[in-house]
């Protein structure tokens, strides 16, 4: 543990994460509740075109993988601040890189994608969808914003703040990691072939038959489905490990680091 208060230690701190975090967690209570009246009548092109297949209810957004690590990293906050400001309990809990690492990945492969993928090919604040103005949604793009961008951003640079000056097992610490992100996209194939919901359409075997070409317009054959959904979370799998190793090398370098200097 470290043995001086660092900036992650201070109650002004925990004040600010304190409120970081139940600011997140309203905004996404916003964004569940708000789905019919102001975003459903935006996505009917992306329903009708099988891009997303959420057309059932807002609760349907926590089994978004954005959502979900929002969620841990908005609760995370709020046991940290808890636990520093005197509850020992808390303290122990939050205070283990392990947990953080875990938070920390989810949270960063939420924003590498939004920065590789989503931030390039759309506008975080469209004018219009589908020709109809966004003006009654604009609270929804803050919130889209809050949760791909602003919160990715902040809780990563977090992880540069070490809670424990021990050094961590890379590669164990980076399977260990992969239990939740594995898991997730079991539950969403098992349970979109139970509803028909599915999150993403690389998670839908039919969906991603689609956009394959020399696949395309061919009748499904569902093992070769069920392959190139195994070869999706395989191949996620991996990103999530590589990423996670590398958060590992950075905590370890700053502990290091932090030896020397002390």
């Amino acid at each position: 543990m470290l043995k001086q208060k660092s900036l992650v230690e201070r109650k002004g701190f925990a004040c600010f994460v304190l409120l970081f975090g139940l600011v997140g967690l309203l905004l996404m209570a916003h964004h569940i509740f708000s789905y019919e009246n102001v975003l459903r009548p935006f996505m009917d092109y992306l329903i009708e075109n099988k891009v997303i297949t959420n057309d059932v209810s807002g609760l349907t957004f926590l089994r978004m993988f954005t959502n979900e690590s929002n969620i841990m990293v908005n609760i995370y906050l709020i046991l940290f601040a808890l636990g520093v400001f005197g509850s020992n309990r808390l303290y122990k809990f939050t205070h283990n890189e392990l947990l953080r690492g875990a938070i920390t990945l989810n949270i960063a492969v939420t924003g590498i994608i939004y920065f590789a993928v989503l931030l390039p090919s759309s506008s975080s604040f469209p004018l219009q969808v589908n020709g109809v103005s966004t003006g009654g949604m604009w609270f929804s793009n803050v919130v889209n914003t809050w949760n791909h961008l602003i919160t990715p951003v902040l809780f990563t640079v977090f992880w540069f703040f070490p809670v424990e000056l021990k050094k961590v097992n890379v590669i164990k610490n980076a399977l260990l990691f992969l239990i939740f992100p594995i898991c997730y996209f079991v539950m969403c194939i098992v349970w979109g072939g139970i509803d028909g919901f599915y999150p993403y359409p690389f998670l839908n075997g039919r969906q991603m038959w689609e956009f394959i070409p020399g696949l395309k317009g061919t009748p499904y054959n569902p093992v070769i489905g069920v392959c190139l959904l195994a070869a999706v979370v395989i191949i996620l799998s991996a990103v999530f490990f590589g990423v996670g190793c590398g958060l590992n090398a950075i905590h370890n370098s700053i502990v290091n680091r932090k030896k020397t200097e002390a």
